[in-house]
């Protein structure tokens, strides 16, 4: 039987704390449409967006833009919540992050072989907890961004070997790993959990190789058409598959999900010349259907689209002004989408699906990163 709950709370994350944090249907109605008003007010600041370095080489260049809007703004005061026994849990700063992306994370990062980038959507569940689930998102993205950089420092890593035996690209799972290794190792992030999807591009060989976690996803799409869409990974509706750091003297453990990064679902593609990659968390998945987003993508391009569909010209400045203006409208539409209370959305779609019923788009945060596919 289907229960509404708060909708800043995912199902399944924190099993033993349901019953607490369960509400009634009225009251999440209630609820929702007050966060509809107050969140109303927060998007009505400019879209963050951020140009990332251009990156030209040997065969293929790579333009990439990156836009995020967090769905509520994050304060810089010191923040602690008692637990139901009435233990304090560790202090957290709300200020994380090289940006405010909401409980999102992302990263962009030339490499010796080509690019690496990925994103990562802290599970907001934790935050019932007094902890911050941006420090975890943040620290795996940081760390994978430290991973491909110096990836020759990690002996245990290697080469994803490419079907065209081009061995110059590094392994995105591997980078996920990598990431994930350090996290725990590393002790900083004491409690937190996450979905992943990073994206390794070799700059000779244009190959993609990717590793998707949980539901953060990609779209590559060529000639105007979808090409390929990277799948979810669900533990039940709502639940994605998340890598996930727990205290050991919480009780319970068995009752968190602790997916592992060699669960990640792994893929490459030979990329060719005018690929677009659209790589986003659930935050934008959630609210824009596949082809919305890929109508959106040939709009935004088709004043640099010839009719054989190939983007043309080498002027990397107006190519960039492009990209810049689709990662944009791509997370604006999303925004705009997720406060329509009467919109049957991907997420109202896909609750149905399970028996529950959700009104409207879900009111989350979004990053996007728009990468322009050019041969040399």
């Amino acid at each position: 039987m289907s229960t509404p709950i708060s909708p800043f709370y995912r199902p399944g994350v924190f099993p033993a704390l349901s019953s607490r944090l369960l509400i009634s249907a009225s009251q999440s109605l209630r609820l929702a449409i007050h966060s509809q008003l107050l969140l109303r007010s927060f998007y009505n600041a400019p879209l963050c967006l951020t140009d990332l370095p251009l990156t030209a080489t040997k065969g293929f260049t790579y333009l990439i833009a990156a836009s995020w809007h967090p769905k509520r703004k994050r304060h810089t005061t010191v923040n602690t919540i008692p637990n139901g026994s009435g233990h304090r849990w560790w202090t957290e700063n709300k200020k994380v992050g090289k940006v405010d992306a909401g409980d999102d994370a992302f990263f962009y990062v030339g490499t010796n072989n080509g690019v690496a980038l990925g994103v990562a959507d802290g599970v907001g569940g934790w935050s019932q907890m007094g902890v911050d689930p941006a420090k975890f998102s943040w620290a795996l993205m940081d760390n994978a961004a430290n991973v491909a950089k110096d990836f020759s420092a990690f002996d245990r890593l290697a080469l994803f070997n490419a079907p065209n035996k081009h061995g110059d690209i590094l392994d995105a799972k591997q980078i996920l790993s990598g990431a994930f290794d350090n996290l725990m190792k590393s002790g900083k992030v004491k409690a937190g959990s996450s979905t992943a999807c990073i994206l390794s591009l070799s700059k000779t060989s244009g190959i993609l190789n990717a590793a998707t976690l949980g539901d953060s996803a990609y779209l590559l799409i060529r000639n105007g058409r979808l090409l390929y869409e990277s799948p979810s990974q669900q533990h039940f509706f709502n639940c994605p598959y998340q890598l996930t750091v727990v205290p050991d003297h919480y009780p319970n453990q068995k009752l968190y999900f602790k997916d592992k990064p060699s669960d990640a679902y792994q893929v490459s593609h030979q990329l060719q010349d005018g690929d677009v990659l659209l790589l986003a968390t659930d935050g934008f998945f959630d609210n824009v259907f596949t082809e919305e987003a890929v109508t959106i993508v040939n709009t935004e391009l088709q004043d640099i689209m010839g009719q054989d569909k190939k983007y043309w010209g080498n002027d990397y400045e107006e190519l960039r002004t492009h990209v810049r203006r689709l990662s944009r409208r791509l997370t604006d539409t999303a925004r705009r989408y997720s406060l329509d209370p009467l919109r049957v959305s991907p997420f109202s779609q896909s609750a149905k699906k399970s028996g529950e019923f959700r009104a409207g788009g879900k009111v989350d945060d979004i990053t996007v990163l728009v990468t322009l596919v050019q041969a040399n």
